[in-house]
């Protein structure tokens, strides 16, 4: 997970958090949930590839903020991993106490 980190770390201003973010977070906020991962087995047997699927959550005041968070995920994740299979849209969200925006996304990708 650390090389998914590394390549999304840079954005929402340095808020990128694994699992859950910090009571105190600001705003744009990315959080990665690590969903599966597994060796993949060929015809010729196990090898060192393994598929990964991450979910990303992107936080925002607007609507319009967490798609560009989440366009830049994956344009991160192109430019450094550059294996993406899959790109699913989750969820989009809005509570209304907090006056928070949230998109989630599923990636796969292959290492």
């Amino acid at each position: 997970m650390q090389d998914f980190y590394d390549a999304i770390k840079h954005l929402a201003g340095g808020q990128v958090y694994a699992v859950v973010a910090p009571q105190d977070a600001q705003y744009p906020t990315l959080v990665y949930t690590p969903v599966d991962s597994a060796s993949v087995v060929s015809l010729d047997g196990p090898n060192s590839l393994k598929r990964s699927r991450v979910q990303v959550d992107a936080y925002a005041r607007t609507l319009a903020v967490c798609e560009q968070l989440q366009d830049q995920v994956l344009s991160a994740l192109l430019a450094d991993i550059n294996t993406v299979a899959d790109v699913r849209m989750g969820l989009t969200d809005f509570d209304p106490q907090a006056g928070i925006y949230r998109i989630s996304v599923d990636f796969t990708y292959y290492r």
